[in-house]
């Protein structure tokens, strides 16, 4: 589990979620979180304080690519 830390209208917020549902956004400059209820959270890179995650799981496989 990872766990981010981001600005959001009410002030700081913080969410615990799988590594691997980090990903890039492609609709703005920074990360979707993809929430466990099936919602998304686009977060720019602005408003993004920090990520916290495991050595292991920040790591990326770039093979099938």
């Amino acid at each position: 589990m990872a766990t981010i830390a981001y600005e959001s209208p009410d002030g700081t917020a913080s969410e615990k979620i799988a590594a691997e549902n980090i990903t890039d956004s492609g609709k703005v400059q920074g990360v979707r979180l993809r929430l466990e209820d099936g919602s998304f959270i686009h977060v720019p890179y602005t408003r993004l304080y920090w990520i916290r995650m495991s050595e292991d799981e920040g790591r990326v496989d770039y093979s099938s690519a």
